[in-house]
């Protein structure tokens, strides 16, 4: 289990050290799209996991590998491209594709996975979408 996590939140506005994993998924399960609406985990400068929104359910999950080479991941749901969504972070309203925006039920457990493995996996009914930077 990896519980040497980084971890700033907009609720605390601090970054916590030598965070265990259970420590921040019970943040991410908290976000609420007011008081609660950013997770920024990273382990080492290996990987980061950004959990943003709450608002009416809805959440925005990146992932982010630095070694070998830098890669982005964006979680996503099968939805039409041209839809928008917005979500609430920190106190900003922004849009992204629907697609990306997937229920907070449904992310709990595959940021539950990738905080105790720091492997993506490949989550059931959603799928990782590339970004390019």
């Amino acid at each position: 289990m990896l519980n040497d996590w980084r971890m700033y939140t907009d609720e605390t506005g601090t970054e916590q050290n030598h965070t265990a994993w259970h420590e921040v998924l019970k943040a991410i399960a908290q976000l609420d799209g007011t008081t609660r609406t950013l997770v920024h985990a990273a382990y080492g400068d290996h990987v980061d996991l950004v959990v943003a929104g709450g608002n009416q359910g809805l959440v925005l999950v990146q992932w982010k590998e630095h070694e070998p080479v830098e890669r982005h991941y964006v979680l996503a749901q099968d939805k039409p491209p041209a839809v928008m969504t917005t979500l609430t972070i920190e106190g900003s309203e922004v849009a992204f594709p629907a697609a990306w925006c997937v229920p907070l039920e449904q992310a709990i457990p595959v940021c539950g996975d990738i905080l105790r493995t720091c492997e993506k996996g490949e989550p059931n009914g959603l799928s990782w979408q590339p970004v390019e930077m």
